[in-house]
Formats: structure tokens, C-alpha cells, sequence
């Protein structure tokens, strides 16, 4: 099997290598071994498939010189269907590309096909305004219709996980029926250890809706209601998960240490004097956690920014400045945004985009401030929020995926600014200002026990008390 790995790549496999992007780069890197084992073995390329790929993936296993084959198997799929979507000569076969993760919620091919269909017809009402629909008094957002079409499935499973046969999942319906939705309630509760839990009581409380606006009887909505009161959970405020977190930033170095990290990173790859990729997406992440610091705004619209759209310019050519803008239909509570970048956020963006960009994009003409691999859609936001949690944590210490930053922000104004929870309403969007204290009254709580001892201090002390205005 080595042998295969050194054979060189026959004419076929040759021309199809010429179209990658030039240079070093994960495509080339993680196509190759695919490449000169499909030329060793005299397969050609349109006959790649999932069955080929498997066969790859135990070559790999059983050669030993390779480190990491199921990730090398991997990559190759993702990077083979990435090329087939960018390139329009390369073989269009996709492949499937592999997961360890086991997945609870089964997929809507395992049920009857009349269910897919029902909750087809209901996102397209959802997304639609149509005037003669009294259930829908506007139309929902995308994220809000796809989170219906999740939990719909994963309510579906959980009525089979408990004991229902999937062939009976023949519509919404079925599935709304009070003692089918209980089962599968039911489920849900007791996998979580028999109490519940967000998720559980968002899927609770929408089906009493979802079965309104299906016009079903009167007594299955009421019936579902009572459900899903005793599922409820009122949360007041930031989760206790987000609060102990927060308490790092009680002490003002971890504080300096993330305001500090964009240009220190910065720093520390123009030092290196290295211009790989590696050093592309450090900085990448510098200027995501920079624009997170000047800009709270929520991960998916961070990783949605397109730079022709979102970044607007204001003023004079001789005193320049940038904004961060998001029309309200971008953003969750449909408040328009709009963040004046700082002088230093600025050189970073420029940096970024004059230097850096073009090598995580091998040149390409790209419209996204943070592209995915496949550079017609931005990085995925799950993907954007690893990477700066990741990198935050190397150097800081600080647990920070990216939505938490929202979170960092209110507490540090807050800390250096007791009581001006208006200034954070506005900074974080918030529609309501009562949103904003029972967020943050909490948070802010040590930092005014301080201010509150600084004031016994300067009592004992015999300090001459601030005049009041």
C-alpha cells in the first residue's frame, strides 16, 4: 500500500490537480493522498465515490505511516465536494463525508414521506405573508423557520425512540396528538434526567401554536397547552453557566488580557515574519475578536459580514472612518445596528483584507469578510465561534465562545459604569430595557460592593466627600 500513496498521478489525475488553487493550501494538502492512491490503483476520477472512499479510509488504517487517517479520510471528502462546488470541470459526484458524532435525531428519509411534506407546507407558510392566513400576522425569519423544522424532527424521533413504530408518523397531525406528543415528551425529559430543560420547553410551549395554526380542535391545542405549562422554564436574565463565566472579568487582568489579545496576536505573527496559512488565520481570528470587542453583535451576524455591504464609509478621505452596519432584517429582534469601528479596528480590517484574506483564499474575488472553504458562503458560525474560543483560551485562559463576548461587554461598561443599563440597551440591541437589567443586574454586583467599600474607606479615612450636583 506506500507504494500507492509515491505513484504518480496518471494524465486524468493530473489535469484534475492543475484546477486546484495553486500554492499550499487544505485542498491540495488533503486531496493528495486520494490523488495518488485513486492513480496507484488505475481509478479514474469520475468513478470516486462513498464505496471508493471507505475502501481509502482501511488502506489508510492499515498503513501505518499514517498519523491521522480517519482525519485524512475525512478531509478528503469535504475537500472533494468543496472543489465540485467551486470548480465547474470537476467530477460533480458528491461524497458523504463522515462523522463520528452520533446523532440522536433521526433523519425526515426515515419517516413516511407525508410528514416531510406537512412540515414542508407549514415552513413555506411561515416564510410567506399570506393575507388570507389569519395565523400568521407577519412572516418569520429563516432562523426562526429552520428552528421549527428541528424541532419538529427532533420530536418526531423522540416518539419513536419511546415505542412508536416511524411508519405511523404520516403527518403533523399524528405527531400533534396529545398522547403521541406526550411520549415523546416524555422521552426528552426523562434523557435529561428527568427535569426540563430549554430545549425542551421552547419544543413544549410551540406545539400548543403549531396546532392552532393547523386549526385542529379546540380540546388537542387546550390539551397541549396544559403540557407544555408543566414544562415551562422562565429564564430571568444570563444562565447561571454564562454568569460564572463572567466572574473572571472581576479581576481587571483578565479584563486588560482580552482587550489586549487582537493586537498582540497581531504582534506576535508580524514578529514571526512567516506568511502561511497558519498566520493568515491567526490574524483572521485577531480581527473577529477585535470587531466582537468594538461591535458585540450576535455570531451569526459577525460571521455573516460581506465587505461591500455591511462595512460602510463616513466622512472625508482625509479623516475616514468605518461603520459596522446591520439593516434590522439581519438581526434577531429586528433592531437596525450600527457600530463606528476604532482607528485601531480599522488598520486591523485593512491588514487583513490587503494581506491576509487573499492567502486563506488562494486570490479568489470573495464578498464575505470570514469565507468557509467553499467561498461562495461565509464561515460557518459554529466554526468562526471554535476558533476564537479556541484561541482566546490558549492565551488567556477565558472560556469565550463568541456569543459570550455580548455577555463580556455589558459587565465590563457596567463594572467601569455603575447603573447605565440605557448605554448597554442600545450597545447590545436590546428592545427592552428591562431585558438589559435582569441580564446584568447580577453581573455588575461585585464591582459595586467594591465602589460601595471604596466609600467606607474614604469615610474612615476622613476623605471630603463628592459635592452633589
Amino acid at each position: 500500500m506506500p507504494g500507492h500513496y509515491q505513484a504518480p498521478f496518471t494524465l486524468a489525475w493530473s489535469l484534475l490537480w492543475d484546477q486546484l488553487p495553486p500554492g499550499k493550501n487544505s485542498v491540495r494538502m488533503q486531496l493528495r493522498r486520494l490523488f495518488h492512491y485513486c492513480s496507484g490503483t488505475g481509478i479514474d476520477p469520475e468513478n470516486v465515490d462513498d464505496a471508493l472512499l471507505a475502501v481509502f479510509y482501511g488502506a489508510l488504517v492499515r498503513e501505518s505511516i499514517v498519523k491521522l487517517p480517519y482525519e485524512t479520510y475525512r478531509g478528503a471528502a469535504k475537500s472533494w465536494n468543496n472543489a465540485a462546488a467551486q470548480i465547474a470541470s470537476w467530477p460533480q459526484q458528491r461524497l458523504t463525508v463522515p462523522s463520528r458524532q452520533q446523532l440522536f435525531t433521526l433523519r425526515w428519509c426515515d419517516f413516511p414521506a407525508a410528514l416531510a411534506e406537512d412540515v414542508d407546507a407549514y415552513c413555506r407558510r411561515a416564510g410567506g405573508l399570506d393575507l388570507d392566513d389569519d395565523h400568521f400576522m407577519r412572516a418569520q425569519r429563516p432562523a426562526t423557520i429552520e428552528t421549527r423544522r428541528w424541532q419538529l424532527r427532533l420530536l418526531a424521533t423522540a416518539v419513536v425512540r419511546s415505542g412508536t413504530a416511524p411508519e405511523t408518523m404520516t403527518g403533523l397531525r399524528v405527531l400533534l396528538q396529545p398522547p403521541t406528543a406526550a411520549a415523546g415528551l416524555q422521552y426528552l425529559l426523562e434523557r435529561n434526567g428527568g427535569k426540563s430543560g430549554p430545549q425542551i420547553s421552547h419544543l413544549a410551549t410551540f406545539l400548543p401554536t403549531l396546532a392552532r395554526r393547523l386549526d385542529m380542535p379546540d380540546e388537542v391545542t387546550a390539551k397541549l397547552r396544559k403540557i407544555g405549562a408543566k414544562l415551562k422554564l422562565t429564564q430571568h436574565g444570563m444562565t447561571e453557566r454564562n454568569r460564572e463565566a463572567l466572574r473572571a472579568f472581576d479581576d481587571e487582568q483578565a479584563v486588560k488580557a482580552l482587550v489586549m489579545l487582537p493586537a498582540l496576536l497581531v504582534e506576535e505573527v508580524l514578529k514571526s515574519g512567516r506568511t502561511g496559512y497558519r498566520e493568515a488565520k491567526m490574524i483572521q481570528t485577531a480581527l473577529a475578536i477585535e470587531l466582537l470587542l468594538n461591535a458585540p453583535v450576535r455570531v451569526q451576524n459577525l460571521a455573516s459580514i460581506e465587505v461591500n455591504r455591511h462595512l460602510v464609509e463616513v466622512g472625508s478621505r482625509r479623516e475616514r472612518r468605518v461603520h459596522l452596519r446591520f439593516p434590522a432584517h439581519e438581526v434577531k429582534n429586528a433592531n437596525d445596528l450600527e457600530f463606528p469601528l476604532l482607528p485601531e479596528t480599522i488598520d486591523l480590517l485593512e491588514l487583513y483584507l490587503q494581506v491576509w484574506r487573499p492567502i486563506l483564499c488562494s486570490g479568489q474575488a470573495i464578498r464575505f469578510l470570514f469565507p468557509g472553504n467553499c467561498t461562495e458562503r461565509p464561515k460557518g458560525k459554529g466554526t468562526l465561534s471554535a476558533q476564537i474560543r479556541k484561541l482566546v483560551f490558549a492565551y488567556t485562559r477565558l472560556d469565550m465562545p463568541a456569543h459570550r463576548f455580548r455577555h463580556a461587554a455589558g459587565k465590563i461598561y457596567l463594572d467601569q459604569n455603575p447603573g447605565q443599563y440605557e448605554i448597554v440597551r442600545q450597545l447590545l440591541g436590546h428592545k427592552d430595557i428591562n431585558t438589559t437589567i435582569a441580564f446584568y443586574a447580577g453581573a455588575e454586583t461585585a464591582n459595586a460592593a467594591r465602589h460601595y467599600a471604596r466609600t467606607i474607606i474614604g469615610i474612615r479615612l476622613g476623605q471630603p466627600r463628592p459635592e452633589n450636583d
